[in-house]
């Protein structure tokens, strides 16, 4: 019999393997890097492309978050094992700490289900997607848990607030915000994970952030620096003790940046990770377990839609022809997309139909100069960009949510996060391919509001059918689509016709007011 001793960060098996159960596990704990056979190691045959998880023979180690896996293959060629938990639980050191329900809370029958079993499993991945009340969850669970420190780590400086807003809300213990220039540390604390980064290389002066950045739509260069060597050092300290963490978009887990963090945390006994769309295109979401566990939950939007906690949206693709002679990806897009001002008009005409109807509505674009250009086109309009003061971007957010905002422009801060209900439409004028940013782009828009009007949202998407890379990946993005049964899909007539398709659905007059007073 073998042992498998168990740690927060890795576990390791103990005694003889033989060599076929070695191989299993060296070979299905691994990825292929995402166009490995461009880099040089590869080219010259001293590399297969894989990243291992598991080291053979002499550690037999492997993340813990791999545990369950381990155990099937172990299980598969009948070698028997015995668990030894080496892990210290923390002592609830907050007992009194308390959540309360915010007013107008909702009570869903998943969550005690959820928060119940995430506290027996210790750490694990929450799927649940946008709309399905995470953040309540996650604040549920950290006042069950009663231990500090705490750490609840954001993608960026808007979730920060949004987060510290919910816990400050629902918790009777003061929030630390740490992140943008901001250094309040308390017991629990809400942090970007860009300023963990940076605070855990502060010694480093080969570090540079944009060796950590998930993709080239984060701007994390937007946000303020804790200068302070002082702070930053408490930072790390901080990172080094914390005895929980919950990291919101699990799905960038896979990422250098979250790897370094999370394994800077040799006393986290709870880990959890959230998610609407816990996978990764490139085909490394083996590391979202390796990090976090398995799924604890699978909450589906398709669900929540059909328990009614969500709305159903109406997905427009919308063709536009845009056949031209460019064969790279960036001549092509600035070609089509940001500079096309047929595109960019129409976008506009949309917008500002849909505004017209008494929707609110988010128009998603990934460059500036397309913001700018739509936001001098449609009427009362404001563009949000990482560029913007915080506290302009949560006035402009909250006049959005109050409907005195009824358009707003915005890059891919808006990707995550966004708490909107009253959000009513979405024109996904950007276009991409990265099946979790379209999901949460879509998310944004099926919340349901307080007032319960709201029974449809509206997303339009448009479709560049005879573009190189363009038109797959609109095939890529219908594919996704698809597979969220209570999702409509409509294939629009064409850009001359959207408009009159959009009031067919809502099943509105022109001189309506609201399609949800219907």
């Amino acid at each position: 019999m073998v042992k498998i001793v168990i740690g927060n960060i890795y576990s390791k098996i103990v005694g003889f393997l033989p060599e076929e159960v070695q191989s299993d596990l060296y070979d299905i704990l691994a990825y292929r890097v995402e166009n490995a056979y461009h880099m040089p190691l590869f080219k010259k045959g001293k590399w297969d492309g894989y990243v291992r998880l598991y080291q053979r023979n002499k550690s037999q180690s492997f993340h813990t978050g791999l545990l369950g896996i381990v155990r099937d293959i172990l299980t598969k060629h009948n070698i028997e094992f015995a668990k030894i938990d080496d892990r210290e639980r923390p002592a609830q050191n907050l007992p009194d700490l308390v959540f309360t329900p915010p007013p107008n809370f909702e009570e869903r029958e998943y969550q005690e289900f959820t928060i119940n079993k995430a506290i027996k499993f210790t750490r694990g991945i929450l799927s649940v997607a946008t709309g399905g009340g995470k953040t309540s969850m996650v604040t549920q669970i950290i006042g069950r848990l009663k231990t500090y420190p705490f750490l609840f780590y954001v993608l960026t400086k808007d979730l920060m607030e949004q987060a510290y807003d919910t816990l400050s809300l629902c918790l009777n213990e003061p929030i630390g915000r740490i992140g943008d220039s901001r250094y309040d540390i308390k017991k629990i604390n809400v942090c970007t994970i860009q300023t963990a980064i940076r605070s855990l290389n502060i010694d480093n002066p080969k570090f540079k952030i944009s060796d950590y950045q998930f993709d080239d739509e984060d701007g994390w260069n937007e946000e303020k620096l804790i200068e302070d060597m002082d702070k930053n050092q408490r930072i790390r300290k901080l990172i080094n003790l914390t005895r929980g963490i919950y990291f919101d978009e699990a799905h960038h887990a896979a990422a250098k940046t979250v790897k370094e963090v999370l394994s800077a945390s040799p006393s986290a006994y709870w880990r959890f990770g959230g998610s609407a769309t816990p996978y990764r295109e490139s085909g490394d979401e083996i590391m979202i377990q390796a990090m976090f566990g398995g799924k604890i939950v699978d909450i589906p939007a398709s669900y929540l839609i059909k328990n009614d906690y969500l709305v159903p949206p109406h997905i427009f693709f919308v063709p536009i022809d845009t056949s031209i002679d460019y064969h790279s990806f960036p001549k092509i897009y600035k070609h089509c997309v940001v500079t096309n001002n047929h595109l960019n008009d129409h976008v506009a005409k949309t917008a500002n139909h849909l505004v017209s109807r008494g929707l609110s509505t988010l128009v998603l674009v990934k460059h500036y100069p397309q913001g700018n250009y739509l936001k001098e086109r449609i009427e009362n309009s404001e563009f949000v960009t990482g560029k913007m003061s915080t506290k302009k971007r949560k006035e402009n957010l909250e006049r959005l949510r109050n409907r005195e905002l009824m358009c707003m422009i915005a890059t891919s801060l808006a990707d995550e996060g966004l708490d909107v209900p009253t959000l009513d439409a979405a024109i996904l004028a950007g276009g991409g391919k990265s099946s979790t940013r379209l999901n949460q782009r879509i998310g944004r828009t099926i919340r349901k509001e307080k007032e319960g009007l709201k029974n449809k949202s509206i997303v339009v998407v448009y479709d560049h059918y005879k573009t190189r890379f363009l038109k797959k990946h609109t095939k890529r993005v219908k594919t996704i689509l698809k597979k969220e049964k209570e999702f409509c899909i409509i294939e629009s007539k064409g850009m001359d016709f959207v408009c009159d398709e959009i009031d067919e659905t809502i099943g509105i007059k022109s001189n309506s007011d609201n399609i949800f007073k219907i």
